[in-house]
């Protein structure tokens, strides 16, 4: 079963991290993004570290094997980290999803990808989901991760979203 704890947990274990931690002790996760498949399984794992010292993002890539990168991250707003102990995991976001895409009359079209993101968002700990359907639609929902509260739900065309040049 997909769960952002099993990945934290799974990330916590291996020595990758172990090593990574020990060398920086005032790191803190503040991002995690998921890619799920249309059947709702996990297709892309990523946890991201900030190090504050270095302006630095450490991140996670979490499959069969723990592989990560760093890059140079200066941020426009303060980096705060996550609260860990989320009520609402990646289970409870596939109920959420299927309940709003009836309530947005969508069902008819097809899920492409689901790309959701656990951030903070002017101080409020949120699930950013992003439904990629078929047709060019894609249904936007942000939910509180600790109630299940779905703060925004909005449907529009991904062309809203791609600028197209033409000439």
């Amino acid at each position: 079963m997909m769960s952002f704890h099993k990945t934290l947990k799974k990330l916590k274990e291996s020595q990758v991290f172990k090593d990574f931690k020990e060398k920086n002790k005032k790191a803190f996760l503040f991002s995690a993004f998921f890619v799920l498949t249309s059947e709702f399984s996990i297709e892309t794992e990523q946890l991201d570290f900030y190090i504050p010292e270095k302006k630095k993002v450490e991140t996670f890539f979490i499959d069969k094997e723990v592989k990560h990168k760093q890059e140079d991250f200066t941020p426009k707003d303060k980096i705060t980290a996550l609260n860990e102990d989320i009520k609402t995991d990646l289970k409870e976001l596939e109920e959420i999803i299927k309940k709003e895409l009836e309530k947005e009359k969508l069902t008819t079209y097809n899920i492409n990808k689901i790309i959701v993101i656990l951030q903070k968002q002017k101080e409020k700990q949120i699930w950013n989901i992003t439904c990629l359907l078929s047709g060019f639609k894609m249904l936007r929902i942000q939910v509180d991760c600790f109630n299940s509260e779905i703060l925004e739900s909005k449907q529009g065309s991904i062309l809203d979203f791609v600028q197209i040049n033409s000439k």
